[in-house]
């Protein structure tokens, strides 16, 4: 074993001996944790995302995060590892949150009525949209395949009912059917 691969091997031990304090409540092994491995993890985010601020942002909430949580963490054997994954997923999710909000604020723009919303509810519709959208994707997936493809056709691409009855092999009335039977399903699942 070379001398590098030791002296990596003794760091990755260290850095699983202040976790497991910092996992009993030990502040100090906190802080030992952040100062050894802040620099580093920040250069790992500035390669997944080139905005300083999201990886900076990101990169402050991962340790604020473990801290608050830090007794209902995992023992882990690569703390650099498990928080270099952490990062990134959290990361990832502040991007997405952000594509949202430039998404939310482009329809506003758009409408009058938004416009003139207060933040705070403007905030709660879009988070409230994005709701809907979940118990939506929930409620589709337990469809059958052919009421899935057949709501797709009607009410995502706009079909009218010939169009889908001629575009999936039925009858006019059996798609109209089948439709009305998913929409009925819908409806108890997402219970309007």
């Amino acid at each position: 074993m070379s001398k590098k691969q030791l002296l990596e091997e003794k760091i990755i031990s260290l850095h699983s001996l202040w976790w497991e304090a910092m996992r009993l409540g030990d502040k100090e092994a906190f802080l030992d944790i952040y100062k050894s491995l802040y620099r580093s993890l920040g250069g790992f985010g500035l390669r997944i995302y080139s905005d300083p601020d999201v990886v900076t942002d990101s990169l402050n909430q991962v340790f604020l995060d473990i801290w608050e949580k830090h007794e209902f963490l995992p023992r882990v054997e690569n703390v650099e590892a498990y928080l270099r994954r952490t990062l990134k997923n959290k990361i990832l999710k502040n991007i997405a949150r952000q594509q949202k909000m430039d998404n939310a604020i482009a329809m506003i723009s758009q409408d009058d009525e938004l416009l003139d919303m207060p933040y705070e509810e403007l905030v709660v519709k879009i988070e409230s949209d994005e709701l809907v959208k979940r118990q939506l994707d929930i409620a589709l997936k337990k469809l059958t395949p052919q009421q899935r493809k057949l709501i797709q056709l009607r009410f995502y691409e706009g079909l009218s009912y010939e169009n889908v009855a001629e575009n999936s092999g039925l009858t006019v009335r059996t798609a109209y059917n089948t439709i009305y039977s998913a929409l009925k399903s819908l409806r108890e699942h997402l219970r309007f």
